[in-house]
């Protein structure tokens, strides 16, 4: 398997590298038919494709400013499934993610510095360059990933604009994952909804018929 040295590095001996690892990424996950399991593909691959320190997705989602749910994060051991357990996803109020997610827009900090009582030091302490890529439904910034390391300057904003295709592409193709799964569950409960209408209509219906001479008798629903 060929390894980009880093995703970041934009010197022209790095391309053919860089190229190779991400058909190869695109090729998994083309196989993957289950939202987490296409997200788990992503993040396995993401230390070869995007050399980071820490990674976390951030969610407004059925909240009001300046709230903001934790909806994965790479420090967890036990790592939560966003679509069928939000129940267990942590909410938070304001601070620098909070800033983030609402002003719906990607951004870099060099040299970030985080205030003691933000809860973003939760996650990012230590952090020296960040890196928030929104994605976007409806206009606005449902969703956003944020990545860190630990030393300045790490993260060229010439490389800004392809990771935000990159990112908004690959949440499109989870949302299309989710609702096609969705659709299939709602249509198997309608299905099943009409096999037990259709087994209660059969039941009304006489299981033998009266034998009469010269007389075809048969029933109808």
């Amino acid at each position: 398997m060929t390894v980009a040295p880093d995703y970041f590095d934009t010197e022209p001996r790095n391309w053919r590298a860089r190229l190779a690892v991400s058909a190869d990424v695109m090729r998994e996950l083309s196989r993957s038919a289950d939202p987490q399991e296409m997200y788990a593909v992503f993040a396995r691959r993401l230390a070869q494709l995007f050399p980071v320190t820490r990674h976390l997705t951030i969610s407004r989602r059925g909240l009001r400013s300046p709230e903001y749910r934790v909806a994965r994060f790479s420090g967890w051991k036990d790592p939560v499934n966003p679509w069928k357990e939000s129940h267990r996803l942590p909410v938070h109020h304001g601070g620098l993610l909070g800033e983030l997610l609402y002003a719906d827009q990607p951004r870099v900090i060099d040299g970030l510095a985080l205030d003691g009582d933000d809860p973003a030091c939760e996650y990012l302490a230590g952090q020296r360059s960040l890196l928030a890529i929104p994605h976007f439904e409806g206009g606005v910034a449902q969703n956003m990933v944020v990545v860190t390391r630990d030393d300045v300057d790490l993260f060229p904003r010439e490389r800004v604009a392809d990771l935000l295709l990159l990112s908004n592409l690959f949440s499109r193709a989870t949302q299309t994952l989710v609702l096609s799964h969705a659709v299939k569950e709602a249509f198997d409960g309608l299905d099943y909804e009409l096999r037990s209408i259709a087994e209660i209509q059969k039941s009304l219906l006489p299981a033998e018929l009266p034998r009469l001479p010269h007389l075809d008798v048969a029933v109808h629903y």
